[in-house]
């Protein structure tokens, strides 16, 4: 029981931020297609999840880097 008192740590909740950030952005792209489809084209949806996963690569690098040890 004493485990639930404990803090989260800052590297984990920035885990879970980005998470919850890049795959909502992936999963809305999922959902919303045809609408993309039909509004734009299918380069600009493709465009749209690689820039996504490109930038989650950048933060959870950034992340990472922020929490090594020295």
């Amino acid at each position: 029981m004493g485990e639930l008192n404990q803090p989260m740590s800052t590297k984990k909740l920035m885990y879970w931020i980005g998470l919850f950030i890049f795959g909502g952005m992936l999963l809305a792209s999922i959902i919303d297609s045809s609408l993309y489809l039909e509004k734009y084209s299918a380069a600009k949806l493709w465009e749209f999840r690689v820039f996504t996963f490109g930038s989650a690569v950048v933060y959870y690098g950034l992340v990472f880097l922020m929490n090594r040890k020295r």
